[in-house]
């Protein structure tokens, strides 16, 4: 893994993933209401499923312990 530093403080990043339960995450704007107060109905998918049987799905991200942010480049999903 090439190294990466937090593009707000310039610390090292560290590698990981964020794992949905059932279905795809999704990313959805802020004007953008949920269906009935609990389903998304459009957004963007910001995770890869599986096609194996009890699998989740799940997103690399990078996260900075120094500003406590999470980065995700969705050009990678």
């Amino acid at each position: 893994m090439e190294d990466k530093s937090c593009p707000y403080c310039n610390t090292e990043l560290i590698e990981g993933d964020i794992y949905g339960d059932r279905y795809s995450l999704k990313w959805l704007p802020k004007h953008q209401s949920l269906l009935m107060g609990i389903w998304v109905k459009g957004g963007q998918v910001i995770s890869k499923k599986s096609n194996l049987f009890m699998s989740r799905p799940k997103t690399k991200c990078f996260k900075c312990c120094s500003c406590n942010k999470i980065i995700i480049d969705l050009d990678e999903i």
